[in-house]
């Protein structure tokens, strides 16, 4: 009888043993992560060299006194988003397929901070978008 119990202590030792190791997760590809990533976003200087389209834009739209946010959308996958009383910025990447349709879409969320402060971000994407979407919000929480 004791050589049973002990048997069957065993077995159940060893079970949660293995049971234990199969439910750990890969953390070997934390650098590859980002790497197959859809979309991605930097803040860039407003004193910064870019191409002459966008600094005739970015200088426009410094100098616009009636809107305080705007984007401009390139052709290779880039969008540029300025904002006037901004002063941080996230991204997001929706794919949505509904009856038979794809419809990818970019949704920048800026907060709002001092009239004085200006934001400009870059989001490039490695995949066509239907459409860009520019979200304010006061609330800290969300970021």
């Amino acid at each position: 009888m004791v050589l049973k119990q002990k048997v069957i202590l065993f077995i159940w030792v060893f079970g949660l043993l293995f049971f234990l190791l199969g439910c750990q997760q890969n953390f070997d590809n934390k650098t590859d992560q980002n790497s197959n990533a859809i979309i991605d976003y930097e803040y860039l200087s407003l004193d910064g060299e870019y191409s002459n389209e966008i600094n005739n834009w970015l200088n426009k739209v410094r100098n616009d006194t009636d809107e305080d946010l705007n984007y401009l959308s390139l052709d290779n996958g880039k969008q540029y988003v300025y904002g006037r009383g901004y002063n941080k910025a996230k991204v997001s990447y929706t794919y949505e397929g509904f009856d038979g349709e794809i419809n990818r879409s970019i949704k920048a969320t800026l907060l709002k901070g001092e009239n004085s402060e200006e934001i400009f971000i870059r989001i490039t994407s490695d995949t066509d978008v239907d459409e860009i979407t520019l979200d304010v919000t006061d609330d800290k929480k969300q970021f």
